[in-house]
């Protein structure tokens, strides 16, 4: 049967609506199943189930409150104990409960280790819990305990997690459950350096989970992948995965990566993401989207058309940008000038020696692009910035000047200075 919204809502009424005393009369396990059926269709993108599940949540919290320990008794109403505390229980509920009842063996271990998790304690979960297979719990609690078990695993050991995610995935096919763990195993392929088994994972979530209201973690992660095996993943490989979505996720995922790969230095990859939104921008919205149009224009400032840059800069609408492509936008547009016009002869400070490419006005918006990505409050008084005083000139202004003027000419030290501005403006 396939459950959609409508009768995912009849279920919640059958469930008790707004009667709590119809609530208390439904067996425990009941009440959880159908918390689980409503979060599987979250996961299959059903929006409308987010409602539901809050407040199936908060009815299945005031049946457990409420229940007596020999309700417990019932296997099935124990494991639904379990289950829901792993489904985003309060842990609240769950250490009351835990604390009538008397377990023994796993249960009190599983039960322990999970309440260690819920309640922040991680490396006391991961030693509660190391000791149970969730292979051997079967699937109702087992994929539950792999996901938290790879969860807790983590970074510091991506190879025993990701095993366990596969083992979450295995146990619960096409549920909430399998849609986080692909979800949370994409930086742990990063951790290994599997660009592969990247590919294979984006693709699999790409077209099973899209639609879930978590996906924008997913998105980052993609993003990231990208960026990181930039050298390993080619552009049709990107294409094949990004063709898989609408026509506005498709966007969405180019400008990011667009973003990203301009920050990075890597200028190809931010030409081609850039040029990709940009087409699907004219396609859907009849008109180029401004922030397409940044980053291909900063791609682009190490070509030989720096004029055409610099008008395509020119004619991006900086109120229609965030604030920090608004400093990218003015940096980009200094470092173009910077780059068409003249030498001046003139010796620039000692101080700023170290970003030889870089004139006073280029300098100064990278220095507030830079400096206003770490503190968003600083002071934009030049006196408050150490850089700022000038110096007599010297035998070692002479050569930065010399430097200088040979940078115009140098695609590659353009390039770096691109670099280098970028540095300081994170995401």
């Amino acid at each position: 049967m396939k459950w959609t919204a409508a009768s995912l809502a009849l279920a919640l009424l059958a469930v008790g609506g707004a009667n709590a005393h119809a609530a208390g009369t439904l067996d425990l396990y009941k009440m959880v199943r159908s918390l689980q059926l409503v979060q599987d269709q979250l996961a299959r993108g059903d929006h409308a189930a987010m409602p539901m599940q809050q407040k199936l949540l908060a009815l299945t919290d005031e049946r457990f409150r409420t229940a007596s320990p020999q309700e417990f008794e019932d296997r099935r109403n124990l494991t639904a104990l379990l289950v829901y505390a792993m489904s985003g229980g309060n842990p609240t509920t769950i250490e009351v409960v835990l604390s009538k009842l008397h377990l023994e063996g796993e249960d009190a271990v599983l039960g322990k280790g999970v309440l260690a998790y819920m309640t922040g304690r991680m490396v006391k979960a991961g030693e509660i819990l190391a000791p149970i297979d969730p292979m051997a719990r079967g699937s109702e609690t087992g994929a539950f305990v792999a996901l938290v078990k790879g969860s807790i695993t983590g970074i510091k050991h991506p190879e025993a997690a990701l095993k366990l995610m596969d083992q979450a995935r295995l146990l619960a096919p096409g549920t909430l459950v399998e849609e986080a763990a692909l979800r949370r195993s994409m930086p742990l392929v990063l951790a290994l350096d599997r660009p592969d088994r990247f590919l294979v994972l984006a693709e699999q979530y790409t077209r099973r989970f899209l639609r879930s209201p978590y996906a924008s973690e997913f998105a980052d992660a993609f993003v990231e992948g990208m960026v990181t095996f930039h050298d390993a993943i080619t552009e049709a490989q990107i294409k094949t995965i990004v063709s898989l979505m609408n026509p506005a996720q498709q966007e969405a995922i180019y400008l990011r990566l667009a973003r990203r790969s301009t920050i990075k230095g890597q200028v190809a990859r931010s030409a081609f993401a850039s040029g990709h939104a940009t087409d699907i921008s004219r396609q859907v919205e009849g008109e180029e989207d401004p922030r397409a149009t940044l980053y291909q224009a900063i791609a682009s400032i190490t070509s030989e058309n720096v004029e055409e840059v610099l008008e395509n800069l020119k004619k991006v609408d900086p109120d229609q940008l965030s604030p920090r492509d608004r400093k990218l936008l003015l940096a980009a547009r200094a470092i173009a000038a910077e780059v068409l016009a003249p030498p001046t002869g003139e010796n620039p400070p000692v101080e700023k020696a170290s970003q030889p490419a870089v004139s006073e006005t280029t300098a100064s918006h990278a220095s507030e692009a830079a400096g206003e990505a770490a503190h968003p409050v600083a002071a934009k008084n030049p006196e408050d910035h150490p850089g700022a005083a000038t110096s007599p000139g010297s035998a070692a202004a002479d050569e930065v000047d010399t430097v200088s003027r040979e940078l115009v000419s140098s695609v590659r030290e353009k390039l770096d200075a691109v670099d280098r501005l970028l540095e300081g403006v994170k995401e």
